[in-house]
């Protein structure tokens, strides 16, 4: 029996981790690497403690690496099932069933690939998923943004703090986002295009965008397709959601005792210190809890 199961080690997961077994609480962390967008930050500049900036995945080594110091395991696979009764039960892709007195959901905003030739090989190469992190390398430069809805709408929008040269492709039959954004859009003087990407080429870096009637060129792609959320585990635990994101109280916990929420699965600011943040809170909070209870509480009477 665990005292608290993480779902996700990306930095929300891992933050909270390190809190949660710092305090002698038995700490396990489920979740695959690849699966954090993180990974594919190539030059991560505004994180504190690193002027110099550092790569994604090695941060996500070293956060690894303290969690085990305070005695959390991590092991590599994916959460397929969740069950509440008086624990909980999470059963993993190698066929593990697992219990634990509480949950942290930390499972970010999982890329959805556009199904475009090279988009995979060309991740950090001109490729992105994540426009706060590696907008900035674009400054002045000709962007476009892949995707159609909101989420995509407000990656273009962030954008546009770094060039004004910022092309929204749907890649698909139309645009699904918003009125308000679509009012923003047009302010910003973000250009639209109604195209299906079919392939990105590049030389070492991207060069253009291949479609389906033509092509263009561009310094630089975001990968924006689907929505701002994941919210599967929630549903199969009957945790309250807004727009495909988890609703948290102050303390990160979500609708359903001892159940907790970090990071982009809950929605704002998609930045790793805010992640970290929500990481903490929840850990902390955790160790509140299980206290209070005095780790007895009969889950099957809330």
């Amino acid at each position: 029996m665990h005292d608290v199961i993480i779902i996700g080690r990306g930095p929300a997961g891992l933050s909270a981790a390190i809190f949660t077994s710092r305090a002698q609480l038995k700490t396990l962390v489920i979740g695959k690497k690849e699966k954090s967008q993180l990974i594919y930050a190539k030059h991560v500049e505004n994180y504190f403690g690193f002027p110099e900036g550092i790569d994604g995945d090695k941060l996500l080594q070293i956060g690894a690496e303290q969690a085990k110091k305070f005695g959390a395991d991590i092991i590599e696979e994916e959460v397929i099932n969740i069950k509440k009764k008086k624990t909980f039960t999470i059963k993993t892709s190698d066929g593990k069933n697992l219990e634990a007195k509480t949950i942290i959901i930390a499972t970010g905003i999982p890329i959805q690939w556009a199904g475009i030739k090279n988009e995979k090989e060309l991740l950090g190469k001109g490729v992105h998923t994540c426009a706060s992190c590696d907008g900035p390398m674009y400054k002045g430069k000709k962007i476009a943004v892949i995707g159609n809805g909101n989420y995509a709408a407000e990656d273009a929008l962030e954008l546009t703090s770094y060039t004004k040269d910022v092309t929204l492709i749907s890649h698909g039959p139309k645009f699904t986002f918003n009125s308000k954004l679509e009012e923003q859009l047009k302010k910003n003087n973000i250009k639209l295009k109604v195209a299906r990407a079919k392939e990105f080429v590049a030389d070492k870096f991207l060069r253009k965008i291949i479609f389906e009637d033509g092509e263009e060129a561009f310094d630089g792609a975001f990968l924006a397709c689907g929505t701002a959320g994941a919210t599967t585990f929630a549903s199969k635990l009957g945790i309250e959601t807004k727009d495909g994101l988890i609703k948290v109280d102050e303390n990160g916990m979500t609708s359903v005792q001892g159940v907790f929420a970090a990071g982009n699965c809950m929605g704002a600011c998609r930045q790793i210190a805010k992640n970290v943040g929500d990481g903490c809170n929840a850990g902390v909070n955790i160790v509140k809890f299980l206290k209070a209870k005095d780790v007895f509480f009969d889950y099957a009477k809330e």
